[in-house]
């Protein structure tokens, strides 16, 4: 399997805790030179191994929201559907395991009525479709923009967290997705390090404005900032998704310990019974069977069911080939869905 080196996990490492940093800044705390670093992440970024992108947060506000859905599928229609639903913006990330529900999705609206429609009438409409089991999320306790791939010892991380971050922040609240904000948050989707330049030429504004606004939009927190990596290019190539049922008052204790377990990249609350999803990246299938063995036996939980992640066709927004590098094409989510139909025609990032 083709894998990454060394100074290619150190690079990723660093860009995961300081994703916007400069080369100069990154090439005093890594101990090389800027000419290096940028050479290295334009050869990462060109083949999809590695890529930085800006997030919008989805915050529950103004009928803002997010869904996990698993669907079942009469047999071999997954791959097809898979594909399909990789063209709908709304739908963020899929994977593919080996069960009855075999498509794990996660889906955003941004819109009241967008989440409704989608899990109720589209999804169930598919030929194929045999029926559609929905979460929608309530809270994103750890966030895989916290996941690191570990190729920067502890000296070498802290000198990188001492980069600093964004310019200061704001409390006036700040919608990505309405203007004068939606170009530069779509233009920091497709790349996460653009410059308040790299996006003045791709909007055509003032170079002046577009830095005041791209400091606005910064210094709101509405953005979170992902360096990426191709998960089948890693020593760490089983995904496993773990539904649990965890008593209200130990939640709290166990996302304490969730938040120090090795291999844990994303812990999300889910109203109902079965209220953590943990999605986890390990060495092995072995490693996978132990990690469900600590949990069952060291957290106050109970694990109702785990799936391993056999393909993963879609990352916030990104297509993926089968190790899991990014194609190089986006389909954004827009501001509603009432500006993009399901007919494989997302709409495209302007400029």
């Amino acid at each position: 399997m083709a894998t990454l080196d060394e100074d290619d996990f150190s690079l990723i490492h660093a860009l995961q805790i300081r994703p916007r940093a400069s080369w100069t800044d990154l090439a005093a705390a890594l101990g090389t030179s800027p000419a290096t670093l940028s050479r290295r992440w334009e050869r990462l970024r060109a083949d999809g191994s590695a890529w930085v992108m800006g997030h919008p947060r989805v915050r529950g506000h103004d009928g803002a929201s997010l869904a996990i859905a698993e669907i079942s599928c009469v047999g071999g229609r997954a791959g097809t559907l898979a594909q399909e639903l990789a063209a709908w913006p709304m739908i963020i990330t899929i994977e593919e395991a080996a069960r009855d529900f075999g498509l794990i999705v996660t889906a955003v609206g941004l819109g009241p009525g967008d989440m409704p429609k989608l899990l109720l009438d589209d999804l169930s409409a598919l030929p194929g479709v045999l029926g559609v089991r929905a979460h929608h999320v309530a809270r994103l306790h750890v966030d895989a923009s916290s996941w690191r791939v570990g190729g920067l010892d502890p000296e070498r991380a802290r000198a990188v967290a001492r980069i600093p971050g964004h310019a200061g922040t704001t409390s006036t609240p700040v919608n990505p997705w309405a203007e004068p904000y939606a170009a530069l948050t779509q233009a920091l989707i497709r790349n996460g390090r653009s410059s308040a330049a790299d996006i003045a030429r791709q909007t055509g504004r003032p170079l002046s404005t577009t830095r005041r606004q791209l400091g606005q939009l910064l210094a709101s927190d509405a953005l979170t900032f992902r360096c990426e990596v191709a998960q089948g290019m890693t020593p760490l190539p089983i995904v496993v998704q773990t539904w649990c049922r965890v008593p209200v008052g130990d939640v709290a204790e166990c996302l304490t310990r969730l938040r120090a377990t090795p291999g844990v990249r994303q812990v999300v609350g889910l109203p109902g019974p079965t209220n953590l999803l943990i999605s986890t990246w390990t060495r092995s299938v072995e490693s996978a069977m132990l990690l469900h063995e600590h949990l069952q036996r060291d957290l106050p939980l109970e694990v109702v069911e785990s799936a391993i992640v056999l393909r993963q066709i879609k990352r916030l927004g990104w297509r993926l080939d089968d190790l899991g590098r990014s194609t190089g094409t986006l389909v954004p989510y827009p501001p509603s869905t009432d500006r993009t139909s399901h007919d494989g025609e997302p709409s495209r990032l302007q400029g």
